[in-house]
């Protein structure tokens, strides 16, 4: 943080509401005793919260008045003898951010990059293990999954802002080892719901949600590049995936999963190891259902933000899931099909690092609903007169690169609209709200598909759900501040007249 964002702090001082880039900073009196610095940081974006605030220094006895304001970040730490000690917890610079994004990377290789691969499995127990069910069965195992992972956010998400998020990935490393290890002896319908849906989704979404809440702490100006590198993993995690179960598959269902599982603990283990956290966490806190995950939906942003996710969701994972078996209904070999999904993952490891990274230098809002649009384009019409291999990997990795940037964004977003204190826990209400629109995506699509095996009208299905959910995040821009920076941020100070100022990182 450079100096010109550095004002001396006084025994007493009252912090006004701010214009555009202003700071109102009026010095009551002088003191010797103060060992106290303001930094003002205006690139951690935050919702609006007022509200008048009183609490007790002890060490100081000193009394400390503010005005929580919009679009704009205090944080209060230790100077003179604890300065170098601050940089050391400082966003955005030294080592542990980017170790927080190497657990990050891990994190999503394993989740995103499991659920990404999601339309393999399907693929496969259409024609062996479940080939007496409809495809419309078959297809709630991968619903149920995305369901799962989604609505698990509501409880990780909490979790972590309480007690830290290395507990909540540790969780998840355990749970997505034993759930893949456990799908190898599926014979069973019932059986694989339970190991893949339930168990494997429940570690893969400990994976995500610690590891998110640990990187938004840790960064805010360039918090898209962070995650849109950490999201990378996802991608890299569905070609590896992919390919170890398209060279294994043939010579046995048990070695692909087995290898799979492998690879999946070692990540994990990485994962849970680096994660750290910056913010402290919150501690026991006595659960408020309403005060934890239904406020935030009376902030317009953050509502509109929300409709237009759930929109998205169902149908973004609808290519994903059908490319391959979309592909094997065209004539195209179950080898080649299942290379197709490769593909559309290389696509996805460049639009979530390329357009993550232009997050930070534009609207991100904007930048968000286009490329929501430019997906849903892909889809309807591309998709649907895509017919040969080569026609259907362009879709794939156009697709792929487009919806890469809507998922490395996603958390972006939700950070930049909320307290950087609350990130995980509004994290999860917003994926406890879409988790009910991947709970129905994959079973609509597969009802729309019918037994006949004709994908049009399932591809324009998708098309029209991700357009419409591109116009509706595009009004989240009529309700940002007109005259205020998007990458600003409010205050997320939370006092409090216990003497306990739980709002501002204090490092000691």
């Amino acid at each position: 943080m450079s100096d010109d964002n550095l004002t001396a702090f006084p025994e007493k001082a009252t912090l006004h509401p701010m214009s555009t880039h202003s700071t109102s900073l009026i010095s009551l009196a002088s003191s010797r005793a103060s060992s106290l610095s303001l930094h003002v940081d205006p690139a951690l974006p935050q919702p609006a919260m007022y509200g008048n605030c009183y609490d007790k220094i002890s060490d100081m006895s000193k009394e400390l008045e503010c005005y929580h304001t919009t679009y704009d970040t205090f944080q209060i730490d230790r100077s003179d003898q604890d300065s170098e000690h601050d940089k050391y917890y400082r966003p955005d610079v030294g080592f542990r951010p980017w170790l927080a994004v190497l657990a990050g990377f891990c994190g999503q290789f394993c989740s995103f990059g499991f659920m990404n691969v999601v339309g393999i499995f399907i693929a496969y127990y259409q024609h062996n293990q479940l080939a007496d069910l409809s495809p419309s069965t078959i297809s709630w195992i991968g619903s149920i999954q995305s369901f799962v992972f989604s609505f698990s956010g509501l409880f990780c998400g909490h979790i972590s802002d309480m007690y830290g998020p290395r507990w909540v990935t540790a969780g998840g490393c355990m749970l997505i080892t034993v759930g893949m290890l456990t799908i190898a002896f599926c014979k069973y319908y019932y059986q694989f719901v339970l190991a893949q849906s339930i168990c494997s989704s429940l570690g893969a979404a400990g994976l995500f949600y610690g590891t998110t809440a640990a990187i938004s702490g840790w960064f805010s100006a360039r918090r898209g590049l962070a995650f849109g590198v950490a999201a990378s993993g996802a991608s890299i995690g569905g070609i590896c995936l992919s390919l170890i179960f398209e060279n294994l598959s043939h010579k046995s269902f048990q070695a692909a999963v087995y290898a799979m599982a492998g690879v999946l603990c070692a990540f994990s283990i990485i994962a849970a190891v680096a994660t750290s956290s910056r913010i402290r966490p919150t501690s026991k806190q006595r659960y408020r259902f309403v005060n934890f995950y239904l406020r935030p939906f009376l902030e317009p942003v953050f509502s509109i933000y929300t409709a237009s996710m759930f929109l998205i969701y169902l149908g973004l994972f609808v290519p994903m899931a059908y490319f391959a078996s979309s592909a094997i209904a065209e004539g195209i070999s179950a080898a080649r099909s299942f290379q197709i999904i490769a593909y559309f993952n290389v696509g996805s490891f460049f639009g979530r690092v390329l357009l993550g990274l232009l997050s930070d230098k534009m609207n991100k809002f904007a930048l968000f609903s286009t490329i929501t649009l430019l997906s849903g384009l892909v889809s309807a019409p591309f998709w649907y007169f895509a017919h040969s291999e080569v026609t259907i990997t362009i879709v794939a990795v156009a697709y792929g690169f487009f919806t890469g940037g809507i998922l490395a964004m996603f958390s972006t977003l939700v950070a930049q609209i909320s307290p950087v204190q609350e990130i995980g826990t509004r994290l999860g209400a917003v994926n406890g709200i879409i988790a009910f629109a991947t709970l129905v995506s994959l079973p609509i699509a597969s009802a729309i598909v019918g037994t006949d095996t004709n994908y049009d009208n399932m591809k324009i299905y998708a098309g029209v759900v991700l357009i419409a959910g591109a116009i509706v995040a595009a009004c989240v821009n009529l309700k940002m501040p007109k005259d205020q920076p998007q990458e600003s941020a409010q205050a997320f100070a939370i006092c409090n007249r216990s003497g306990d100022i739980r709002g501002f990182d204090i490092l000691d």
